[in-house]
């Protein structure tokens, strides 16, 4: 089960399907954060906007939902991030005042995230890559604040806050209901073209579209949908937490090639993510893929090795799900005036921050106002295809294997992987 929906504190209610033909001035497909930050910023701008959501399952039922809840100002790639920094921390801090204002039960704490070097490649890489915002930590003040088993060093940033996502996309959609939006859920877009917008029992005609798929994109060759995976631990005692720190509860990962990630929940648990999962041909999504038996057992025994103290502690919650990576890694955002419709997405996994400064572009996009965020890099990128089929398969799942063997030679060698400086050359096109 899902910890997030798990742990709402309330009942999440159902919303009415499309069961007519209506009109609207914007039709958004998708009812996670990008469609609902889009939705909250239009009608910010401009109260008397017509704005409908229409969502095929459930709000927060993609990504939104299942994340890390890591508010970052992390960036998929290196190319455009220094202009596009800024407004990511402008975001980190207008999400946080959202949830202090509207939704405090989202536990929104900015304390910053803790990347740990457990072996002496991690630490030569960590501090060679160290950035002007990141504090390099040495092993007795990394330990003051994470107990990590094997802790040698790492790099601190204050610029990520943790949050709740599961109440954060819920409250969210209640907002944006209050200032007039009105959302269906269950009502799938079958057919998008300009101005229309049609489901299985009624369409939406609207002189804008905002595709806010992101992983459900249609298109096959667009993205590759990459699972991540989390668990989470029973709550843990005050004892348990003395010993493992984040006293501020700040998030953290290990300094592996492979991705990870973790936090300490409102409700004290421990929650930890990674990646592992084998990509599925056609860039399919599958249910079923969500509940890896082995990549969630290998975050558990990951979790164990950082903390034996939680050797015997009880992991409660196992859940999952896609994200969309796209062949160069670079977010995308565009609004086609001539055709009306609009799109953003490409998150790679750093989502919660993205997706709140995609919406508030398309907003300023869509309704031509100026606005510096309307001319960042990633504004009317043209991401490439990634390669046919069975090419794509042989090379994500080539990838991840090779980012698995990456670590496991940093480990044995010591020394930064020269796998993975052959792997970034390839997938970092």
């Amino acid at each position: 089960m899902n910890l997030w929906d798990d742990t709402l504190l309330y009942n999440s209610r159902e919303r009415e399907r499309l069961t007519t033909n209506i009109d609207a001035d914007v039709a958004i497909i998708g009812g996670g954060f990008t469609g609902l930050w889009s939705a909250y910023y239009l009608k910010k701008l401009d109260p008397t906007l017509r704005v409908v959501i229409l969502e095929a399952e459930r709000i927060g039922f993609g990504a939104s939902g299942r994340n890390g809840g890591w508010c970052s100002a992390l960036y998929p790639t290196t190319q455009g991030y220094s202009e596009v920094r800024p407004h990511l921390l402008t975001s980190i801090d207008e999400i946080g005042a959202f949830a202090h204002d509207l939704a405090p039960e989202v536990g929104f704490v900015k304390s910053g995230t803790i990347t740990v070097a457990r072996n002496k490649a991690q630490l030569a890489r960590i501090q060679e890559s160290t950035a002007p915002h990141e504090t390099y930590l040495s092993k007795g003040a990394l330990l003051g604040r994470l107990g990590m088993k094997g802790a040698l060093g790492g790099l601190y940033t204050p610029d990520c806050a943790v949050i709740h996502p599961g109440r954060l996309v819920r409250a969210l959609a209640e907002q944006v209901e209050k200032l007039g939006v009105i959302i269906y859920e269950q009502s799938r877009a079958l057919t998008i073209e300009p101005n229309l917008v049609k489901s299985k029992d009624g369409s939406v005609r609207a002189t804008t579209i905002i595709k806010a798929t992101e992983v459900f994109s249609q298109n096959p060759r667009s993205h590759a949908p990459v699972y991540s995976l989390m668990v989470a631990t029973e709550p843990l005692s005050d004892e348990l937490w003395s010993e493992i720190g984040l006293a501020h509860r700040e998030t953290f990962s290990e300094a592996l090639h492979l991705v990870n990630y973790g936090q300490r929940t409102l409700d004290n648990r421990l929650a930890v993510g990674g990646r592992g999962a084998r990509y599925l041909f056609g860039s399919r999504l599958r249910a079923k893929h969500e509940m890896d038996h082995r990549v969630h057992q290998e975050i558990m025994e990951l979790v164990r090795d950082w903390f034996p103290v939680l050797k015997k502690t009880k992991f409660t919650h196992r859940w999952g799900g896609a994200v969309s990576i796209p062949r160069d890694w670079h977010p995308y955002i565009s609004w086609d005036k001539a055709s009306g419709i609009a799109r953003a997405g490409g998150y790679s996994g750093d989502g919660v921050t993205l997706s709140h400064l995609s919406g508030k572009t398309l907003a300023h996009l869509v309704l031509e106002r100026d606005h510096p965020i309307t001319t960042l890099p990633h504004v009317n990128w043209q991401n490439p295809m990634w390669e046919p089929e069975p090419l794509r398969w042989l090379g994500v799942n080539g990838s991840v294997l090779a980012t698995d063997l990456a670590d496991r030679e940093e480990a044995f060698t010591r020394r930064p992987s020269l796998i993975a400086k052959a792997l970034n050359s390839f997938i970092r096109v």
